[in-house]
């Protein structure tokens, strides 16, 4: 008989990718040319990749074993090859003993190998068999169909594990195990660091034409990776001192439960879980399901155990980014753009952490303090309380062996709170940018000081694209040829516009305002640099009517409305290209065909509960009296009102007379010389007024109108730009478009 020679070797991609596997495959071991038809597993060089790790260092994490199951014969309709070669047979390694025996040339030998006797007691015996002996390729049979699992350094034994040491295997009843699919192997795993040693491989299908090759296998681990990462687009700020809540809801900003580690907490009754049992399958095997995406390809389905945690730390930040001028320190600061995104864990596992699969029915919350420093060089500093983002459980599906990754920025359009405490409601969430705006005319004093409050209750706006490259300077890329969906969450969101209950919920999005306006908007934005809150800006104070398409703002940002689907049933490029499933009315659709490279945009999401208060708004504009000057933008419309007139209107008698929006106010001062000035009086902020004041109503009939850059602006005269304000609560994310 001539001699036969197993050749086998592993290695582990430690590089991970969004939606890639942590493959396992070979060494290159002095693979001997094969004419005696033995089978054997081996690796080609050119299947490596540099991440790969192989050789001892492989066997290392695979614990010096795995087992390995192999069939051959013609491929069923739902299930592969029918007739048992392998029947979980361990193949063991043992350093410098290749040529020691006759089927091992490369470290690793599965003849001779007896599970559940020294020096393999820990990996008890799961097949049928009486003895492991060597096996031959069957050149009469149509294809070969391999897999194999590993427990690392935990003992594998039969059925439920005992010990924490210990993982339970369930072995593969094989030839009905999988199909329907059914279950493979059953993993019953004590802890996350069992986890992190379990091992399976996809199905191998060897053809004819390729037998006496080697049987290439790649491990891939059992666990899911996932990481998080922030980034900070405050205007005028860095973000430093980020602490993590540990539980959601509170609004005891004192809260002893915060930490420097990265923390995302669960909304599900039972927590993350920590162990549990983990069905493995193959969802789609034989030739009925060849032309499938996920064809062969291993699966696995958790039953949490009692061990779980409420939320999971990341371990803290790291990658801070360095200062920049006018700030005060170093590498202390969240990163400033999205491939600069401050991660938390280890960089030396890419910022993974293996976390067990789960199909969640419920989001993950971040809730954290943090801290603005002013960028100008004063060291000021501005501390924000419970800012909050929800990640919907649509994107909460993790697979054995995928990768996800949740960035979270922070913007000006943030809904902390900067004050420590008192009552905690809309008046003082989020970030309100101080503005000045001081008038004078020639003939009158008409001062004022006006405070633009931009009320921010906003829910986390999640948006997903497959493919996402986190490297592009901006946020979403044509050149991914996928399109970009939006889901909107809160945890005490309008009870009209909900798609389910809880307490956290995702708004509805194919649904009309009382004012009947859709509540999911995108719009094009004129400028490029355009934040967060200067759209709110806008969409809060026009120059346009409420329900306008060309929104024009006050601060001069023009909105363009486009095209975005409220009605998609199915997020079509999920992980592996799987569609995800989703009710109606709980995600949108921004189509590609929609949008422009090189261009911003903004989803926006309209939560008013009810219908909106419109007021219109009269704002004194400067103006230089000399005969000649005209007044403001040419093309524009304003409004005037002369002293003469204001001689003659109704005073407010009553003290504390509350502030009245179809009105503008004006103080009357009678100096010692016998004239009299008239000073425009702002109400922003203020709910009552002195006595004293005059008023004039904003439909009034003396108002004149007079045309910016062809009237020339007369004495004694006060002109006003005109706009739009309305109560609306506008949830903003600005989406930036790359090529």
């Amino acid at each position: 008989m001539k001699k036969v020679y197993l050749i086998l070797a592993a290695t582990v991609g430690m590089t991970l990718a969004s939606c890639t596997t942590n493959d396992y495959v070979g060494e290159e071991a002095n693979i001997a040319t094969v004419d005696d038809g033995s089978i054997k597993f081996g690796f080609d060089m050119q299947n490596a990749t540099r991440a790969d790790i192989y050789g001892s260092a492989a066997a290392t994490l695979l614990g010096n074993n795995f087992y390995v199951t192999g069939t051959k014969g013609s491929e069923g309709a739902n299930n592969p090859s029918e007739t048992l070669v392998f029947d979980s047979y361990l193949v063991h390694y043992e350093a410098n003993s290749a040529g020691k025996s006759e089927d091992n040339t490369a470290n690793w030998e599965y003849v001779g190998v007896t599970p559940g006797t020294a020096p393999y007691a820990n990996y008890a015996k799961l097949g049928n068999y009486s003895a492991q002996t060597i096996k031959y390729w069957d050149y009469s049979t149509e294809q070969y169909d391999f897999l194999a699992f590993s427990t690392g350094t935990y003992a594998a034994v039969n059925g439920s594990s005992t010990s924490s040491s210990n993982i339970g295997v369930s072995a593969m009843a094989y030839g009905t195990g999988l199909a329907s699919p059914g279950i493979a192997y059953t993993f019953d795993l004590p802890s996350v660091d069992a986890l992190k040693q379990t091992y399976v491989t996809d199905i191998v299908t060897v053809e004819k034409s390729n037998y006496g090759q080697e049987v290439l296998l790649r491990f891939k681990n059992l666990g899911s990776k996932v990481r998080m990462g922030l980034y900070e687009t405050v205007p005028g700020y860095s973000v430093k001192d980020v602490k993590f809540y540990q539980l959601d809801g509170t609004t005891d900003f004192t809260d002893p439960y915060k930490s420097t580690k990265a923390t995302l907490i669960s909304a599900n009754s039972g927590g993350l879980p920590t162990n549990g049992t983990i069905n493995v399958i193959f969802p789609h095997v034989g030739s009925s399901n060849a032309s499938k995406q996920d064809y062969n390809k291993v699966a696995g389905h958790v039953t949490p155990g009692s061990s779980h945690e409420d939320y999971h730390g990341f371990g803290t930040l790291d990658n801070f980014a360095a200062k920049e001028d006018g700030e005060k320190s170093d590498n202390i600061y969240l990163g400033r753009s999205l491939p600069d995104a401050t991660y938390a864990g280890s960089s030396d596992a890419s910022y993974y952490d293996t976390m067990f699969p789960i199909t969640s029915t419920a989001p993950l919350t971040l809730r954290v303090d943090y801290t603005l420093e002013s960028v100008d060089g004063s060291g000021e500093t501005i501390n924000v309380y419970g800012a909050k983002a929800i990640v919907p459980a649509t994107y909460l599906n993790w697979l054995p062996n995928y990768a996800y990754t949740y960035i979270f920025k922070i913007s000006d359009n943030t809904n902390g709170w900067t004050a420590a405490t008192g009552t905690l409601d809309d008046s003082n969430q989020g970030l309100f940018p101080i503005t000045f705006d001081a008038v004078v005319t020639e003939a009158t004093e008409a001062t004022g000081q006006q405070t633009t409050i931009t009320t921010v209750a906003a829910p986390s706006i999640t948006t997903y694209q497959q493919n996402h490259n986190e490297t592009y300077p901006n946020e979403y890329s044509i050149a991914t040829g996928k399109n970009i969906y939006v889901q909107v969450m809160d945890n005490n969101p309008s009870p009209a516009v909900l798609v389910g209950t809880g307490s956290s919920t995702l708004y509805k999005l194919n649904t009309q305002t009382s004012d009947a306006t859709n509540r999911s908007l995108l719009y094009e934005v004129s400028d490029v640099n355009a934040t967060e809150a200067d759209v709110m800006d806008a969409l809060e104070m026009r120059t346009t009517a409420i329900d306008a398409s060309d929104v024009r703002g006050r601060n001069s940002l023009r909105l363009t409305k486009k095209s975005i689907n409220n009605a998609v049933e199915i997020i079509a490029n999920g992980a592996d290209d799987q569609p995800i499933t989703v009710n109606a009315g709980e995600a949108a659709r921004i189509n590609l065909s929609s949008v422009v490279a090189g261009r911003n945009y903004a989803y926006v999401y309209d939560y008013t509960s009810g219908s909106k208060t419109i007021v219109n708004e009269y704002q004194p504009i400067s103006v230089t009296v000399n005969g000649t000057a005209t007044v403001g933008v040419t093309g524009k419309s304003y409004k005037s009102l002369t002293t003469t007139y204001l001689g003659t209107v109704t005073t407010v008698t009553a003290l504390n007379e509350p502030v009245d929006n179809d009105y503008i106010y004006f103080s009357k001062t009678t100096n010692g010389t016998g004239t009299t000035t008239y000073s425009y009086v702002s109400v922003a902020g203020k709910t009552t007024l002195p006595a004293g004041l005059l008023k004039v109503a904003k439909n009034d009939s003396n108002f004149g109108t007079a045309t910016g850059g062809t009237t020339v602006a007369a004495a004694d005269t006060f002109y006003f730009d005109t706009y739009f304000s309305n109560d609306g609560k506008y949830a903003v994310k600005v989406i930036k478009i790359v090529a």
